[in-house]
């Protein structure tokens, strides 16, 4: 689910809650999906009680009961373990569902790096494998532990303690992702914008050949470096393609989820992933999303605030089908003239189309 603030006409505002299931499989305890209220949409440790309070009152309560628990829960070092031998935590960079993302230290040579904390009992069952060479582990560590690409971050350790898995990753420039890229008002043509973005359809690829999808593809999961070479982070929503699989859960950000999807189809997995792409390229041209709402996503119309290139708008139409059956695949994005136009790369000056960026690092993590 997510919950937005709107601001009214007369200065009031309101609260509104997005929730979105599948809705030809059964609600938690067996519930039927006909009726999507606040107490049937949280899971089964809310009391249906809730179903009667105030936005205001639940999320009150869902705060005492954080306290309560932080309360009765034992303190617990996270870098207790093997991990603290080889490797020394140094500031905190994301926080994300499963856990927290932090920077590191290498104890011999002292290269940084990044460390994402992974809580064991917020990883849900589904979402755990059972490797020949290496145990039991979360899916998203199993996966990188095994992609080889360079526009896919890279694991270099993975140790784990009574309550967490300490994930060591590489540290990739400055951190910086590409919504703070997008934030800053780079001074960007569509050469760079092409270089950006066809390395994005290099790693997609990759996955895809692998059987693998992402699942949440957006600016916030590619964090890019001074020379403008970006790589893919965030896997925890990652998933196996297997031949006629269906997915009836999105597990992504709403901003970058299809018509199709939103409007509770099941999917295969690609069409899905190149709508998401989509949205990310838009962003990256224009600075700001296509659609600002469920029904503008559905309704698929464009209107860019400035004018670009025919090849660039057709090809942004071309990712943004409405109908999933007409969109671009990756391979179609492969072999597009614009995402291959040529470049010489060492043209373009980090801090001439990023001026006064300064020192920067950062890391967040949203899965």
């Amino acid at each position: 689910f997510q919950i937005k603030r709107v601001e009214l006409g007369d200065g009031s505002s309101m609260f509104c809650m997005w929730i979105s299931r599948d809705p030809h499989e059964p609600g938690e305890g067996g519930r039927s999906c006909a009726s999507l209220t606040l107490a049937s949409s949280f899971n089964s440790t809310i009391d249906q009680s809730l179903a009667s309070l105030s936005l205001g009152e639940v999320r009150t309560l869902e705060k005492s009961n954080e306290n309560t628990k932080k309360s009765v829960e034992p303190e617990y070092d996270p870098d207790q373990g093997p991990y603290n031998q080889h490797y020394q935590t140094l500031t905190s960079i994301g926080k994300g569902a499963f856990g927290f993302v932090k920077l590191g230290r290498h104890r011999s040579d002292g290269k940084e790096v990044v460390v994402k904390f992974i809580q064991k009992k917020k990883v849900n069952k589904q979402s755990w494998v059972v490797d020949k060479q290496h145990g039991r582990t979360p899916l998203e560590v199993n996966l990188l532990r095994k992609l080889d690409h360079p526009n896919i971050v890279k694991v270099v350790d993975v140790f784990e303690n009574d309550l967490f898995v300490q994930m060591v990753m590489e540290k990739h420039g400055l951190g910086m992702d590409l919504f703070e890229f997008i934030d800053r008002c780079p001074r960007m043509d569509e050469a760079l914008a092409s270089y950006i973005f066809r390395q994005m359809v290099a790693g997609i690829s990759y996955l895809h050949s692998k059987n693998i999808l992402h699942r949440d593809v957006k600016d916030e999961n590619i964090i890019l470096d001074e020379r403008f070479h970006i790589k893919l982070i965030d896997f925890g929503a990652a998933a196996y393609m297997e031949p006629g699989k269906l997915f009836g859960t999105f597990c992504g950000t709403l901003e970058y989820c299809s018509p199709e999807v939103i409007s509770g189809n099941k999917y295969r997995g690609p069409e899905l992933e190149i709508w998401s792409m989509g949205v990310t390229l838009y962003t990256l041209v224009f600075g700001e999303n296509p659609f600002f709402d469920v029904d503008e996503t559905i309704a698929g119309i464009l209107n860019p605030p400035c004018q670009q290139s025919n090849a660039l708008m057709f090809l942004i139409s071309w990712m943004l089908h409405t109908d999933p059956r007409c969109r671009a695949t990756i391979n179609d994005l492969e072999e597009n003239a614009w995402v291959n136009q040529e470049i010489d790369v060492n043209n373009y000056i980090w801090e001439e189309v990023l001026p006064n960026c300064g020192k920067y690092f950062t890391w967040i993590e949203t899965g």
